[in-house]
């Protein structure tokens, strides 16, 4: 016997499939794991000794591309 919960979800996931999305779940670090913090600044300091000016201008282009989008939606 399926509970009501789990039948609206099994619709939903239906619905989300015929628009042509499927499930996906992320594992993303846990920021208030013990460590988080100094792994975070080991791997800013690892990112900041590679810095690299095309990379640089790369990204703030990227930025302003996203910006533009962001502000013509309606």
């Amino acid at each position: 016997m399926t509970t009501r919960n789990a039948h609206n979800q099994a619709r939903h996931r239906d619905r989300m499939h015929q628009q042509g999305l499927r499930l996906m779940q992320v594992w993303v670090p846990d920021t208030k794991a013990p460590g988080f913090l100094e792994e975070y600044r080991r791997q800013a300091r690892l990112l900041a000794a590679t810095y690299d000016e095309d990379l640089e201008w790369w990204l703030d282009r990227a930025e302003e591309e996203l910006d533009e989008f962001y502000r013509a939606e309606p």
